[in-house]
C-alpha cells in the first residue's frame, strides 16, 4: 500500500468490511467503510457517492447486481468531487441534491492481479461517500441507457431489508441512528 493511503488509514476506525467479487467473478475485492470527514489522498479517489434522503426516506437503486444505496460514480478530468456527485446522482436516479455533507469514505482493495489495461489505482482506490439531501426531479437528466434500473425512496426499516452489503448497511444504520439521536448531518454549518 502506498505511504500516504496507509498513513491516512492508520488514523481511521472501520466501519465494517466485506468482499465482494465484480466482473463475472474475476476481481475480488475487499471493501472497508469508514466514517469521517476527513478525505483520503485525492489521488486514490476514483469515485464520489451518496446515501440520499427526501423527507426521512432513502433512496435505493436497483440494478442488475441488485440493490444498492450509494449512487454516484467516477469523477472526470477537471471536475470538482461535488461537481461529479451532482452530475452522477441526476444521469443515475433524476435526482438533483440541495445539500451535501461529507459522510466517510470506502477503501476499495484488490485482491487479485491488476486487471488488464486498469487506468486506476492499484491495488487500493476510494469512494468518496457523500449525505445529500434530495432536492428537484429531473427526468430528463437521467441517462436513459444507463446501468441502473429504478430508483425510488423507501422507509429506512424497508431499506435495511433489502440484501445490501456490509458497508452499506452500516452506513445507512449510522445515518439512521445519528437522525434519530438528533445528529441530522445536515444540521451541521459545514454545508457544500
Amino acid at each position: 500500500m502506498p505511504a500516504d493511503l496507509a498513513r491516512f488509514l492508520d488514523m481511521q476506525t472501520p466501519l465494517a468490511a466485506e468482499v465482494q467479487v465484480w466482473a463475472g467473478g474475476a476481481t475480488p475485492l475487499r471493501i472497508t467503510g469508514y466514517l469521517t470527514p476527513d478525505f483520503p489522498p485525492l489521488a486514490y479517489v476514483t469515485s464520489v457517492r451518496a446515501v440520499v434522503f427526501r423527507a426521512g426516506e432513502v433512496l435505493v437503486l436497483r440494478n442488475t447486481d441488485g440493490p444498492h444505496i450509494l449512487p454516484g460514480g467516477r469523477r472526470e478530468v477537471g471536475e470538482s468531487l461535488t461537481a461529479t456527485l451532482r452530475r452522477e446522482l441526476g444521469e443515475e436516479t433524476g435526482w438533483r441534491p440541495r445539500e451535501l455533507q461529507p459522510l466517510g469514505f470506502c477503501r476499495l482493495h484488490h485482491l487479485g492481479p491488476r486487471p488488464a489495461l486498469y487506468p486506476y489505482p492499484y491495488p487500493d482506490f476510494c469512494w468518496l461517500i457523500y449525505r445529500a439531501e434530495a432536492g428537484t426531479f429531473d427526468a430528463a437528466a437521467r441517462l436513459a441507457d444507463d446501468y441502473e434500473q429504478d430508483a425510488r425512496f423507501y422507509p429506512p426499516a424497508a431499506a435495511l431489508a433489502l440484501p445490501l452489503g456490509a458497508v452499506q448497511r452500516a452506513l445507512l444504520e449510522r445515518v439512521v441512528a445519528d437522525a434519530l439521536l438528533g445528529l441530522h448531518p445536515l444540521n451541521s454549518p459545514r454545508r457544500l
